[in-house]
Parts: structure tokens; sequence; C-alpha cells
């Protein structure tokens, strides 16, 4: 299968390695020109758990300079992100092209639809990690997961396939969206509090009180939920979230929200903690804590965006 990965950044590149090595025809798009430049003049370099680096050569290019026709068009731009990324590429979408949308965050599937038929919509959720430790260079460690669901009348059967092809471990499901819910709750905990906490997943669990700050997030998080008609189990959740903590599942791995705070980057809290605070606010559900930790990590951004900033002048001086 012809395959984009819109969003090649730490996910993106271990999904696409995994693919391509499955024998797909793989193509990176990223916005990224450091990462971009790296991995087109000496490969993509991947560490695994404690296995010695390998390269990968996986052509990656920017969204405007992208061409030609994709059967599959995997969709892992931060939500933010998402509308301007779906723009840039119009010109390679077709009406026989079927975008998976795998980005944490909800609302993706309402930014896609502006974009293309309701039939070519797969949206799914992962709970495959990995980290980006600098241009060209990812870290990987344990295994996952993908859950996905036709949105309208999208081939699911054949892109389940084609990424178990690759190992994906792909399970086609009837109810994505509160699969969607269920991985946003496990984001909603993890990623704010490792920025916030400083910590891996693993160093996270070590935290005496850390479980229960995650039982406080998803009892508002599941109280707004049962306004939009969606079943958020926390028990599920806290299980989910258990095994995460452990290193050969996912304890050694940083959150995405984490890496974007160290690069100096918007993080997608607004779609995560952010989004369950506004539902609150607007079905006068209280969610102190959501919309604390959305205000932390604003707070957080702004520090590390100016301590990036500083560094930046003193190497240029």
């Amino acid at each position: 299968m012809k395959i984009a990965i819109a969003g090649f950044g730490a996910l993106g590149s271990r999904l696409g390695v995994k693919l391509q090595k499955a024998g797909h025809e793989v193509t990176g798009i990223d916005g990224w020109p450091a990462h971009i430049a790296a991995i087109n003049t000496n490969g993509l370099t991947v560490v695994h758990d404690d296995l010695p680096p390998k390269k990968y050569f996986v052509p990656v290019v920017t969204p405007k300079e992208v061409t030609g026709e994709f059967e599959l068009i995997i969709l892992l731009t931060k939500t933010p992100q998402l509308d301007r990324m779906l723009t840039d590429i119009a010109p390679i979408i077709t009406k026989k092209t079927q975008l998976l949308v795998l980005s944490n965050g909800l609302g993706n599937i309402e930014v896609i639809e502006k974009h293309v038929a309701r039939d070519q919509i797969l949206a799914g959720v992962t709970l495959w990690t990995s980290s980006l430790v600098k241009p060209g260079e990812i870290h990987t460690t344990g295994t996952g997961s993908i859950k996905l669901q036709a949105i309208g009348h999208a081939d699911a059967v054949s892109v389940a396939a084609a990424l178990n092809q690759a190992g994906l471990n792909v399970e086609i499901t009837q109810d994505v969206l509160t699969a969607i819910w269920h991985k946003a709750g496990i984001n909603s905990v993890l990623n704010p509090l490792s920025v916030l906490l400083n910590a891996n997943i693993a160093e996270f669990g070590t935290a005496g009180n850390g479980m229960d700050l995650a039982l406080q997030i998803l009892d508002e998080i599941q109280k707004v939920g049962a306004t939009q008609g969606v079943k958020v189990n926390i028990t599920d959740i806290m299980n989910d979230l258990t095994d995460l903590l452990k290193p050969e599942n996912a304890g050694n791995h940083y959150p995405s929200m984490y890496q974007d705070i160290q690069n100096g980057k918007r993080t997608e809290i607004d779609f995560l903690n952010g989004f369950f605070a506004k539902i609150g606010r607007q079905e006068h559900i209280d969610t102190p804590f959501n919309a604390l930790v959305t205000a932390l990590v604003h707070a957080k951004e702004d520090i590390e965006r100016v301590k990036l900033a500083k560094k930046q002048e003193t190497f240029e001086i």
C-alpha cells in the first residue's frame, strides 16, 4: 500500500519504519526542516530499548512539497495544526484516499470533515510510543496497539490488514469515540503530570500521590463524559495506566507533551484537560483539577519558551 504519514515526528517515524519494513511504500510529511534534512541525508536512527542503533531510509518532505497519490494518509499532526496540515496537503488527497487520524486529543474528526467526505475518514487511538531525541533520531520502547473505526464507509478492513502486516496490533471497533475518550483520559493524566513533575511515566508512578491525582482528573472527565453520552470507565483507564508504568511497556517513555515543552513548542493541553474543563463550564460541571492542570501547563510553556530563547541568544553571541 502507498502510505503517507502526515506528522513524521517521534511516533510517525516509528510507525513509518514498521510499515516500510513490512513492504509498504511510505513517505513522511513534516514541517521541521532540521528533522527532514537529517533523515534525508543520513537516514533515521532508531534506538529500541537497549539494542544497538539502526538506520532506516524513509523519504520525508514538507507538506507543500509532497506530490503523488496515496491510498492511505495517517494523520499524526497535533490537533492545533491539523487544519493547516490538511490544507497544505490537499493536492495529494483524492476521492479514493483514506485518512486515518491517530492524533491525541478530541475534535480531530470535526476538523477532517471540513476537508474530505466522511466515507474517507477512519478514526483511531494508539498506545504505541516513541521519543524524538534529536533531528533524525528516535528512541522507542515496548510495544503498542491501535483501535480504529470507519466514520462513514471507509475500508477499515483493508487498512487494518495493511497495518497488521507491520505488526501494529490493530483492532477494529464499533465504538471508537469511547476509545478516544479513554485514550484522552490516559493522556490527560500522563502528559501534563509528566510535564509538571518533570518525570517519565515510570517516575510518575513512584509519586506517592500520583494515582490520587489521576483519580481526581479522571473523576471530572467521567462526569463531563456523561453529559456527552460517553461512558468513561475509570477502572479500565487506571488499569491501563498501571500497565504503562512498567518499563517493558512505556515506563521509560517521556510523553509527547513533555517533549513539546522541552523543544519550546505549544502543547495540545487545550484539546485534553482544557477540552474537558471547557465542556464542564458549558455543562455546569465543576472541573477544578483539569482547569488547574491546563493553566499550569500553559504557564510552563511560557517559562520554557523564554528559557529556550535566552539559550539561543547566548549561543548566537
